[in-house]
């Protein structure tokens, strides 16, 4: 425990590092204009990466390292176990923070809330019912089973929330999750625990939810997608204006393969230019006990509105729009930043990036410029590396397709 201790102190003090340097580069209106300052960040986020892994191996082979173990009746004397009732019960909390914002996209058994592993140790099969649900927020989610004699079997739950309680969530909110092992044989109560949740506001889109019980990150970057609105009315409203700009239209992947879609992306950028759309502080932070690593995010809908965007709101606004006229956009999620790109053609693996803090300061060249140099830089890390949380790219076709990631309006 003491060298577990000693790893999560060191990470922390990494991980202030880590965050000191992404203020000094993503806080510059071009990221990549001063290269001793991003060597500096990628130095500090390999050695992060070293830390994190370095803890999550401890955690795997230290079986005193208990984190995330919310019951083990096997070790728990006071609950009722093998001697009485003859099941043996074992619930892990696989997020301590959950956001409402996305939850109702996760599949349980890639991104449940609980697991609970059951073993029968008598000889006759018996019959169990597991439940969670968190009070006043969510429906039960319920598993009931039968066990052969030593037969163990693994419930991975995520209750269902209640939109409109969901929708209240505005702010970090405190929760009780109610989790339940119930022996149907004997009509009985084997379990019932209650733990302290975070519910993450609504307006909050998480990079990654840590699992206590692994302390691995999940990565959830890929929900970003859900932020996507090109349906919006606001935003099919002001495609008008870009629209002006073009004596062909916005016709995506239509027309001339050459500069015809690069012209539409330039037309785009200069609307958003032209309407006032201001840069605010694009660095990502953590919530406040690192569970989870999380950025406030606007709906395209509300930067326009408002003439303001950080990094994440600027990248899903512009993806927005590109999608809206029919050309392929993706989101790109390196450490501490987003940006977004586009398919220079349909059905050709090429991408063209584009920085959408330069939008108010900087040429549409300058912009495309400091993209593509961002990409090739990260992509290059994540190969040197092997770790592709270094450079995740997100093409919206994949997700809305492949993953199911619909639009939150």
């Amino acid at each position: 425990m003491a060298d577990f201790a000693r790893l999560r102190e060191q990470e922390y003090r990494q991980r202030l590092e880590v965050e000191r340097l992404r203020h000094s580069v993503y806080e510059q209106t071009d990221p990549t204009a001063t290269q001793n300052l991003m060597d500096q960040l990628i130095a500090a986020e390999n050695a992060l990466g070293l830390l994190e892994k370095e803890r999550e191996e401890l955690q795997a082979n230290d079986k005193t390292i208990r984190e995330g173990v919310l019951v083990n009746t096997t070790s728990v004397s006071k609950l009722a176990g093998q001697e009485t009732t003859g099941l043996e019960a074992k619930i892990e909390l696989k997020m301590a923070q959950l956001p409402t914002a996305i939850c109702h996209l996760f599949d349980p058994q890639t991104n449940p809330l609980v697991s609970c592993s059951v073993s029968n140790r008598s000889i006759r099969t018996r019959r169990v019912r597991i439940k969670s649900f968190i009070e006043n927020y969510s429906a039960r989610a319920i598993d009931t089973a039968e066990l052969r004699h030593n037969e163990t079997r693994v419930f991975l739950q995520l209750p269902t929330l209640f939109p409109i309680r969901a929708r209240q969530v505005t702010e970090l909110t405190r929760a009780t999750l109610n989790l339940l092992v119930e022996d149907l044989d004997n009509d009985r109560v084997e379990i019932h625990q209650t733990t302290p949740i975070w519910l993450l506001a609504r307006t909050t889109a998480p990079l990654a939810v840590r699992d206590p019980a692994t302390g691995k990150w999940n990565d959830l970057t890929k929900y970003f997608g859900a932020f996507v609105t090109p349906n919006e009315p606001e935003l099919m409203k002001f495609l008008a204006a870009p629209a002006r700009l073009r004596p062909d239209g916005l016709v995506g992947y239509q027309g001339n393969q050459n500069d015809g879609v690069e012209a539409q992306v330039e037309a785009l950028f200069t609307a958003l230019k032209d309407a006032k759309l201001t840069y605010v502080n694009s660095v990502i932070a953590f919530s406040p006990d690192g569970g989870t690593r999380n950025q406030r995010v606007r709906l395209p809908r509300e930067s326009l509105q408002f003439g303001t965007a950080n990094c994440i709101d600027g990248t899903v606004l512009f993806a927005s729009l590109l999608e809206g006229i029919s050309i392929n956009p993706a989101i790109v999620v390196v450490p501490g930043h987003a940006f977004v790109g586009w398919q220079v053609w349909d059905k050709i693996d090429k991408w063209e990036y584009l920085e959408t803090t330069m939008i108010g300061t900087h040429t549409f060249a300058q912009a495309r410029n400091s993209g593509n140099s961002m990409a090739q830089t990260f992509q290059k890390l994540a190969k040197d590396t092997g770790n592709d949380a270094k450079f995740r790219q997100w093409a919206l076709p994949e997700l809305r397709t492949q993953h199911r990631i619909t639009p939150m309006e």
